[in-house]
Order: C-alpha cells, then sequence, then structure tokens
C-alpha cells in the first residue's frame, strides 16, 4: 500500500493489490488503486455496502448493474476524504478500482 493510505479502507479479502500510486499536492493527497480477484464480479459487489457502512466510511452505490458497479465515498468523521469505487468484470478476473482523495 503507499504510504499515508488509510489503513482502515475496506478491502476485499480475497484480492490481491495489482497497482498504486499516490500524488501529493498542496491542497491534497490522492491515491488510484486497482485491485484482481478470481471471485465473481457479482460477490464482490455484494461484500462492498456492508463492509464500508461498518466502520468510518460511507458507501453510496450509483450503479449496481452486473459488471458495472460505481459508487462514491466519503470519510464520517472527515467529509474532505472522499473518493470512486468501481468493480469491473475483464474476461476471468474482477477488478476493484479505487480512487481517493484527502487533505494532506
Amino acid at each position: 500500500m503507499p504510504a499515508g493510505f488509510p489503513a482502515d479502507m475496506p478491502i476485499y479479502a480475497n484480492s490481491r493489490l495489482t497497482a498504486a500510486a499516490s500524488f501529493t499536492s498542496t491542497d491534497e493527497v490522492a491515491w488510484g488503486m486497482e485491485w484482481e480477484s478470481a471471485d465473481a464480479t457479482t460477490k464482490v459487489q455484494a461484500s462492498f455496502p456492508k463492509q464500508f457502512n461498518q466502520g468510518d466510511w460511507t458507501l453510496n452505490v450509483t450503479s449496481n448493474a452486473p459488471g458495472a458497479f460505481a459508487a462514491t465515498l466519503t470519510r464520517k468523521s472527515n467529509s474532505r476524504v472522499t473518493g470512486t469505487l468501481a468493480i469491473d468484470n475483464d474476461v476471468a478476473v474482477t477488478k476493484i478500482l479505487l480512487s481517493l482523495v484527502s487533505p494532506p
């Protein structure tokens, strides 16, 4: 995981991190992350609302069609920490894409 990435961010348990980057400016830190899982897209999609809403995060699903899951997320304790989550089916792999922006 990139330095400074929130340790309490829910991560799908049966996935592996395949790409990660962080970008820092004077006003914010941004992360881009990609995980892959062999699990079905529907199984991955179903896990995220419960995971996010149990902790310090709010997940607002904007699309929940099979293979086209998209959501925005916000940290409950600091609404300036926001991001997006998308799940995409790429042949036999489910890709989990996350972007997150936070004040430094």
